[in-house]
């Protein structure tokens, strides 16, 4: 199922982080939230990777059978977690990139205007209300 117009291989490309969830007993899930924050702009996301490497620091100070009881659970919820914010993620990337491509194409097309000296093409506000 496409999630967004970039098409399945673009789609499958920037879900490469879902792997780190799936690393032996979650060792890396928190790696995948910080990565899918960051690149999305999402203060949520890196919020959850702050605290499942919270959680994982703890489970392993303490004794092996707690901490176990805390990691595996913890593993299977980071997978079930990234699988669920994957097509948001996938969706505002696509939107934030299509705006930092819109951007340049814009300061292109003014550059270019400024430079042949044609007429300056008006900008359009949509975000006021007529």
């Amino acid at each position: 199922m496409l999630i967004t117009k970039r098409g399945t291989w673009w789609e499958v490309l920037h879900s490469w982080w879902l792997l780190l969830t799936f690393a032996p007993f979650g060792l890396t899930a928190f790696l995948a939230f910080f990565y899918i924050g960051y690149r999305a702009k999402n203060k949520k996301w890196l919020k959850y990777g702050l605290i499942y490497f919270i959680i994982l620091a703890i489970a392993f100070v303490l004794p092996s059978r707690p901490g176990v009881y805390i990691v595996l659970p913890l593993w299977v919820i980071s997978i079930i977690h990234g699988l669920k914010v994957r097509a948001a993620y996938l969706i505002q990337l696509d939107v934030f990139k299509q705006n930092v491509e819109a951007r340049a194409f814009e300061a292109v097309r003014h550059e270019a205007e400024e430079k042949f000296g044609g007429k300056p093409a008006q900008r359009i506000d949509l975000t006021k209300q007529r």
